[in-house]
């Protein structure tokens, strides 16, 4: 997933692998109707400056991974893009209620966003987000090759 062309930085460069882009971050807090609790965050151990106390290993590639919780909304109601300790956008996002979760890997321009079929429709609907449809058994090729 991309942003909209008009969101991207002046100088068109892609985004920090591993680090979604905030306009992207922005837009899928919009989309994903978030509410004011508490959300789940992991970014690669690996990051320079990942300071997180609890590290699990994600699979497929058995990655180690800091933790971190916080909010997606302020108190007014606005967007708070999460960042980790070292001010990168962590790759994974997810609710306690697993509705939905956003991922990608540390050498990823790309997010994959596990849901159901409605929240597919918001997020494909969405001007702001070049999205595609991907469903279980298609091939996603690798985007570090």
């Amino acid at each position: 997933m991309t942003s909209h062309p008009d969101a991207l930085p002046a100088n068109n460069e892609q985004p920090e692998m591993g680090s979604p882009h905030p306009t992207v971050a922005q837009a899928l807090i919009r989309v994903l109707d978030v509410g004011s609790g508490r959300y789940n965050f992991a970014s690669w151990e690996g990051y320079s400056g990942e300071n997180g106390k609890a590290v699990i290993h994600f699979s497929p590639v058995n990655r180690g991974m800091v933790l971190y919780s916080g909010k997606l909304l302020d108190e007014k109601g606005t967007p708070v893009i999460p960042t980790t300790d070292s001010g990168r956008i962590p790759m994974y996002w997810w609710p306690d209620d697993l509705h939905w979760c956003i991922g990608q890997d540390i050498y990823a321009r790309s997010l994959m966003i596990g849901c159901d079929q409605l929240t597919a429709s918001k997020i494909l609907a969405d001007q702001d987000l070049d999205a595609y449809l991907v469903q279980e058994t298609d091939a996603v090729p690798s985007e570090d090759l």
